[in-house]
């Protein structure tokens, strides 16, 4: 087998893991809190709860990029791996919320474990392969999703929230030990590159290609992530008196479900069509879908909705990697893909916030809203542009020479 695909195949795995671990807990953080002590404005502490991770991640992710080009990605996999593994661990001991939020900042500097799964697969692929590629790395950590919040459901209602926690630390060792094992790096950093974190973000931004990429991706992860701190609450009011925490599983798992059997799909039609097209369909898919979900009143729509929201943000990850990947030289992939995951984290730190906030003071349903606002205000922003995925000459001679 090609060393690639079998990278490929390994890191799929561990990005299974991985995706499992994060999502056993995170659509149950409510619950958490609320055994901590949390009995009012459960909306704003989740959102600050989910947020806080997200704050130290965006201050840290270029951080490990560079690393990760100079020395390889692999050893930033272990560090992730057993950082965020030792967290949870930790989480599971918690008394207090300020001791959650605390630990969730903790995670953050850890976070990167499927970020940096990404940017091994772009730097170790042929160019031809690419897309389906990074579609198929993508569908890891959602198949993850898909099968977390599920079996999380089930931990937490017969065995509590922090024994789920322990579960997740030691599913995080799991995907560490099968990534370091079982992966081969073919370009494995250049020693030769010198780390200077500003000029890296120096040189990215000055590429109207990456800049206006990481922005959509601020604004995507925002929108994506300003429902999910009370999505739980919401699933909550709609079961009545029954126990949410199956139901909250399978809600969180359906659109995961939906990302594992498109994003492949949409990763081969950006090959065919062009990566842009499908980036657009599928922002203007999930924004019609947003706004439908503020009118969900039962559990069953509001899963079809879900699963339909899924189909169409699979299209939106591995379009922007791709984009990412082919429009800047190898070397400097992993800092490309590391930025971008920094400003998808800046807009995944301010997004719960302000669900928590709208929940709290509008309702749960106008969070919704302003979610499809946000997604169709980037749909209406990429018409008409065109855009150029070539490395463009500066990054070329930039990465190429070795300088930052």
């Amino acid at each position: 087998m090609e060393l690639w695909r079998r990278n490929l195949i390994v890191l799929w795995i561990g990005t299974v893991f991985a995706g499992i671990s994060f999502s056993l807990v995170s659509p149950f953080l409510p619950m958490l809190l609320h055994q901590v002590g949390v009995d009012q404005n459960l909306n704003v502490w989740s959102g600050w709860a989910f947020a806080a991770t997200f704050y130290t991640s965006a201050a840290l992710a270029p951080v490990w990029g560079s690393l990760a080009d100079k020395y390889g990605r692999k050893p930033q996999l272990v560090r992730a791996g057993v950082g965020i593994g030792v967290t949870y661990i930790l989480m599971a001991f918690a008394t207090s919320p300020m001791q959650v939020v605390f630990l969730r900042l903790l995670l953050g500097v850890f976070n990167g474990f499927i970020p940096t799964a990404i940017a091994m697969v772009a730097c170790n692929t042929p160019e031809e392969q690419l897309g389906t590629s990074l579609g198929t790395i993508q569908t890891g950590g959602a198949f993850g999703t898909v099968v977390g919040p599920m079996v999380g459901g089930y931990l937490s209602l017969y065995f509590g929230v922090q024994q789920t926690l322990l579960i997740a630390g030691v599913s995080l060792f799991v995907a560490t030990l099968i990534c370091t094992f079982g992966t081969t790096e073919i370009n494995n950093g250049d020693r030769s590159l010198k780390s200077d974190i500003v000029g890296d973000v120096k040189l990215a931004v000055r590429n109207p290609l990456l800049l206006q990429m990481f922005l959509l991706l601020m604004v995507f992860n925002l929108s994506f992530m300003i429902i999910q701190p009370v999505l739980p609450i919401f699933i909550k009011s709609l079961v009545g008196d029954r126990d949410p925490s199956v139901i909250t599983g399978i809600i969180f798992s359906v659109a995961g479900m939906a990302t594992v059997l498109a994003a492949p799909r949409w990763g081969r039609l950006g090959q065919a069509k062009g990566y842009i097209k499908v980036l657009r369909t599928g922002l203007l898919g999930a924004a019609v879908l947003s706004f439908m979900l503020a009118f969900a009143r039962n559990i069953y729509i509001l899963g079809g909705l879900r699963f339909g929201f899924g189909l169409f943000i699979a299209a939106v990850m591995p379009s922007t990697n791709a984009v990412i990947a082919k429009a800047v030289h190898h070397n400097f992939r992993s800092r490309a893909l590391s930025l971008s995951n920094s400003f998808g984290q800046l807009g995944a730190a301010i997004g719960p916030v302000m669900g928590g906030y709208i929940g709290q003071i509008f309702g749960i349903p106008i969070v919704f809203v302003v979610m499809g606002i946000c997604l169709a205000i980037v749909v209406l922003w990429t018409q008409g542009k065109q855009w150029d995925i070539s490395p463009a000459a500066e990054v070329r001679n930039a990465t190429t020479t070795g300088s930052p």
